[in-house]
């Protein structure tokens, strides 16, 4: 039985067990004295953690954005061209765009012999390897096999580039998606922080390549958002920043001491951003350059898309878990509860299920045992999980656009009926998301299905 048909059969025994655990927990709710009363008070005080959970998550993440309103401005100086740096493409079938991001590579302003080009054609079956060839950029054809293939999809092929490759004359790999753009100013910045501020790993600001379409949109905006009050502020509080999967820099010393691009989910970029803070490392955040990807125009894709994103993180969130949490206890660093505050962040899903678990226990109560009483007491309990009844969740939720609106407006450059429009996409895309995080937190002992999001766009196109 292979590692993730035990998975499977974990999540199967775990929805078995919490099944027989409501079926428990309702039977002796409704026996007589003492044994009822006590199986009421405990099922109050779960309740009441939960609620208390995922109230520390909002007010934690509304502390965040508190950092992020103020004027961004670099904490370094703009320093002479010094360290050298190896791009890495990962591709696969990427031959409508793979020869746009080459040429668009070629144009960044900085010296040609402090910065690589390599391509890695990832067992591709078009004419992606010899685009990039032509574009002069060095190929690494995974196809040829030379080396062990160590996980799947596109940290499986990254690896292969650092077996095959001599990464380390360089010192950082920047990676990039196929169909990336870059600002030109990307290798400066980067040279500049990195000479002066020690990191790892740095994140520089991920934007979109197509915001003129309603679903894309709600990506730019979400991702407007997320880098001012979020990676933003977390970098002034010197906590670690994100990865977020595409235009990242990392050490190449980090890498030949921690195992490379080794990856055991479908979320590489969060699995190494938690490798490298449980090994002691810092991700740091870059606002003033940024990354153009690429996002979904269907609906279709999106899910899919984030599905994968989904099950990865709950993977990693469920593997670190107690790891993080012994760290903490054991040096009181903010750093390791952050990241497990971020790993458990899909409190949603969390707060949903706890709701219809108690709609559930109200229904058998009162169809079942006869007990309106009880099964009325868990129904007003569901609603105060869904809908913002009291006066504290009235002020989360009216609170919650402010650094919403400021984030698309400012970092968006949006007026304001464009703005409008985008917080209703960054709601869509969000409510979306929501089904992809529910499905993955069910299947997330899957982590061998890749699912590839065809790129066709070689222009960035910010009408919004």
């Amino acid at each position: 039985m292979n590692i993730h048909s035990n998975r499977r059969h974990y999540v199967t025994l775990t929805l078995v067990i919490m099944a027989l655990a409501v079926v428990i927990a309702t039977y002796l709710l409704v026996q007589p004295g003492l044994l009822g009363e006590i199986m009421l008070i405990i099922i109050k005080i779960l309740a009441g953690m939960v609620a208390l959970w995922t109230y520390s998550l909002i007010f934690y993440y509304m502390f965040l954005s508190i950092f992020g309103y103020k004027k961004a401005t670099r904490n370094y100086q703009i320093h002479e061209p010094k360290l050298k740096f190896l791009i890495l493409i990962p591709s696969h079938n990427e031959e409508n765009v793979i020869g746009a991001t080459i040429q668009h590579l070629h144009g960044v302003d900085y010296p040609k012999d402090l910065y690589q080009v390599v391509v890695v054609s990832d067992q591709s079956s078009d004419a992606t390897t010899k685009i990039a060839e032509a574009e002069g950029a060095e190929v690494i054809d995974t196809s040829l096999n030379k080396h062990p293939r160590i996980g799947i999809g596109k940290p499986a092929g990254l690896q292969y580039a650092l077996d095959d490759y001599d990464y380390k004359k360089y010192d950082y790999v920047l990676v990039i998606d196929a169909d990336n753009f870059v600002d030109n100013n990307i290798f400066t910045e980067l040279n500049s922080q990195l000479l002066e501020h020690h990191f790892d790993a740095v994140q520089t600001y991920l934007d979109s390549k197509n915001t003129d379409k309603f679903q894309p949109l709600g990506y730019a905006a979400s991702y407007w958002t997320m880098n001012r009050m979020f990676q933003l502020s977390k970098y002034r509080l010197h906590l670690p920043n994100s990865i977020g999967g595409t235009g990242f820099v990392v050490s190449t010393e980090w890498l030949a001491n921690n195992g490379g691009f080794r990856s055991h989910s479908l979320t590489e970029d969060l699995e190494m951003e938690i490798r490298i803070v449980e090994s002691g490392g810092m991700v740091g955040w870059n606002h003033f350059t940024r990354i153009y990807d690429e996002k979904p125009e269907s609906l279709g894709q999106s899910l899919i898309q984030r599905y994968r994103w989904s099950r990865g993180h709950w993977y990693v969130a469920f593997h670190n878990f107690s790891k993080l949490l012994i760290d903490f206890f054991k040096t009181g660093k903010l750093r390791f509860l952050d990241q497990l505050n971020y790993l458990f962040s899909m409190r949603l899903n969390v707060q949903v299920n706890v709701a219809v678990a108690l709609v559930i226990n109200g229904l058998i109560m009162m169809s079942v045992y006869k007990n309106n009483a009880i099964g009325i007491m868990f129904f007003k309990w569901a609603k105060v999980y869904v809908v913002p009844l009291t006066i504290l969740n009235f002020f989360v939720v009216i609170y919650g656009f402010i650094p919403m609106i400021y984030g698309i407006m400012v970092d968006g450059h949006l007026g304001i009926l464009k703005t409008i429009k985008a917080v209703f996409a960054l709601m869509w895309f969000s409510l979306t998301y929501f089904i992809s995080q529910m499905a993955g937190l069910f299947t997330f002992y899957d982590q061998t299905t890749w699912s590839h999001t065809k790129h066709v766009k070689n222009t960035i196109n910010n009408k919004h």
